[in-house]
């Protein structure tokens, strides 16, 4: 689920919806504004994929959330 398999393609992979979510924070958004963003999307699908999406990004130190505001890590 995490990574692509043989099985699970990128599109579904919470890797390749990380990527997705990433191409829309060129700017600073809360957490409402980008699901409503995405939320049409049809990889992203549930709002709890989402979310963990979110976290998968949080955890490997790509996104940071202050002030309400989720933030592109920059490097």
């Amino acid at each position: 689920m995490i990574l692509p398999t043989k099985h699970i393609t990128v599109d579904d992979s919470l890797i390749g919806l990380g990527a997705l979510l990433l191409s829309h924070l060129d700017q600073p958004a809360t957490v409402s504004v980008l699901w409503q963003e995405v939320r049409e999307t049809p990889q992203i699908a549930t709002f709890e994929r989402f979310t963990l999406t979110l976290d998968l990004l949080y955890l490997m130190n790509v996104i940071e959330y202050h002030d309400g505001n989720i933030w592109r890590v920059s490097t």
